[in-house]
């Protein structure tokens, strides 16, 4: 039986090397939130560390949830009610914290990131080994506007492009020739909920390289997305409408799209990616400008078996000036290798966590 003995939050705020601009905003500045956790293990009566990270954005703009609110929800609603509490593994600690509120997935993510980090201390195990991940090394993808690059990105060999495009001011033309240049290149488009009822044509007229497009429609339309879905043989794939697992079957029963981008670090964490990944017929793991920590979790989470597409994981050197580990993800042909240590398997970089930090570090003792 595990416990929590403490639980610190540190947050911090990492520079990107450059503004990453979507349909909803511009970012030059990542908030996160770092969540240690001491865990007392009554068989071995030993104590061990583990890390997650709190991803919420510091504002509304992407989901319902920002920095604020993941912080609030985890200190008065989640620690309280999680004093004393045993378990036997994460997979029953997720459930203790989805019966605890039906919001703050979030809080509850970077929590049990945290969890399974140091149960993996404790078993002497991968995170990829714990959850039946396969493989040394997983595809991926990387995020690029219609300005970027493109030729640059290329020579990186990603498995996918994917391109960030606004509706409202969209070059459609300019979208359709890159396309076509390069037709052997695996792409996806996403607006980020910006497409209107008059993009219709130049939706249904995209290249069959374009493998899915995500998030047309905005995040609680999910009948115009099932609507959609039924008129192009594109598959849609499914972001900012899912925030829980109860959304995503709201997303199945109305056929609302045929993929899903799993992101754990807003649906509830780890064994709720699992369980996402399981529900579809086309899963993928999407980024949100996280960690190398975050995306360490990511990595484990795409080496699983029915993993659609090649994931939303960067070089380390791609976004950030500086990261909270001490390890380089390093993309090599399309490819990032599976951190291997036990937890997540990285090293948190302690120096620089101390240089990025935004406010007081907060302390919870049991």
């Amino acid at each position: 039986m595990y416990q929590i003995k403490s639980v610190t939050l540190t947050p911090v705020i990492l520079t990107l090397k450059q503004s990453f601009k979507t349909a909803h905003t511009e970012t030059k500045r990542r908030p996160l939130t770092i969540v240690q956790v001491t865990l007392f293990d009554h068989v071995t009566q030993q104590d061990v560390i583990g890390y997650g990270e709190i991803q919420s954005f510091d504002d509304f703009t992407y989901a319902p949830e920002n920095q604020i609110m993941s912080m609030s929800i985890i200190q008065n609603i989640l620690l309280p009610q999680l004093r004393n509490y045993q378990f036997k593994s994460p997979e029953e600690f997720t459930g203790r914290l989805n019966t605890l509120t039906a919001y703050g997935s979030f809080a509850k993510s970077g929590l049990e990131m945290a969890i399974w980090d140091a149960v993996g201390h404790l078993k002497k195990k991968s995170l990829q080994r714990l959850i039946g991940g396969t493989g040394t090394k997983v595809p991926v993808s990387v995020a690029i506007g219609l300005s970027d690059d493109f030729k640059a990105m290329m020579q990186a060999q990603y498995q996918r492009h994917k391109l960030k495009i606004d509706g409202a001011t969209n070059d459609w033309q300019k979208l359709i020739d890159l396309l076509l240049d390069y037709p052997n290149q695996h792409f996806s488009i996403d607006a980020n909920c910006s497409f209107r009822d008059e993009d219709f044509s130049f939706l249904a007229a995209l290249p069959d390289n374009v493998d899915f497009i995500e998030q047309p429609y905005s995040a609680n339309d999910f009948v115009k997305h099932a609507q959609l879905q039924a008129r192009i043989q594109q598959h849609l794939s499914l972001d900012e409408s899912v925030n829980n697992i109860d959304d995503i079957a709201t997303m199945l029963d109305l056929h609302a799209a045929d993929a899903l981008t799993v992101k754990q670090g807003k649906i509830g964490g780890i064994s709720n990616a699992i369980t996402a990944i399981k529900m579809v017929d086309k899963p993928w793991i999407g980024g949100m400008l996280t960690s190398g920590l975050g995306r360490s979790v990511d990595l484990a989470l795409a080496s699983l078996p029915n993993i659609a597409f090649p994931s939303d994981i960067s070089d380390s050197s791609r976004y950030f000036e500086r990261d909270i580990i001490k390890e380089k993800l390093v993309v090599d042909r399309g490819y990032i290798t599976v951190p291997t240590g036990f937890g997540i398997g990285v090293t948190m970089d302690f120096d620089a966590i101390a240089d990025m930090q935004s406010a007081n570090t907060i302390n919870v003792q049991y």
